[in-house]
């Protein structure tokens, strides 16, 4: 089974830039997935503040975090029909940060979508970031409705595609989850 079908989460990863395009920063498909590169870099704190500027993030500890990750560079996104999750580079803290990921169980209902879209877009905007999305393959361009359209759609088809696979009735997962929780309310916890 394809393991990006196994995969609860659907991410979005935001890369450093310098202007309209960047040549030093992007990132490539290769064969264990995508790998984003560049030489732009944001501090920390500043990152840190950009995200608790946004009503509703708080830090949080993520059920499957390694153990030599930092809790700092854990937040969470939550309000009564969303949970948003945000982790600051690979998940160890240090001074300069090149991506940020942000996540949402697939399971999760389909305004967390637009959600994670406007928190992306507002933190792009903070930061100086561009927004790669994971299923189309590009950096996003909030103007344009189409490549929106585009993006939306491939998420709703994961979503169908990891109901279906899991065989789940209507109503099995009731209210937002965080991406680790999804094989928990799976197993029957």
């Amino acid at each position: 089974m394809n393991q990006n079908m196994l995969n609860p989460c659907n991410t979005r990863v935001m890369i450093g830039k310098t202007g309209a395009s960047c040549k030093r920063c992007g990132s490539i498909l290769t064969d264990d997935g995508w790998e984003t590169f560049g030489e732009v870099s944001i501090p920390f704190i500043k990152v840190k503040a950009a995200l608790e500027s946004v009503l509703n993030f708080h830090q949080y500890t993520p059920k499957d975090m390694w153990a030599t990750d930092d809790v700092e560079c854990y937040y969470s996104y939550s309000d009564e029909s969303s949970i948003i999750e945000v982790q600051i580079g690979s998940g160890v803290k240090n001074e300069e940060v090149y991506e940020i990921s942000v996540r949402f169980a697939v399971c999760n209902p389909v305004g967390t979508f637009e959600k994670t879209l406007e928190i992306c877009r507002r933190l792009a905007l903070k930061l100086d970031m561009n927004v790669l999305d994971m299923k189309l393959h590009e950096v996003l361009d909030f103007g344009n409705e189409l490549q929106l359209m585009k993006s939306k759609k491939k998420f709703e088809e994961k979503k169908e595609k990891f109901i279906s696979t899991f065989d789940l009735p209507i109503g099995t997962i009731s209210k937002p989850l965080n991406c680790a929780e999804v094989f928990d309310v799976l197993k029957g916890k």
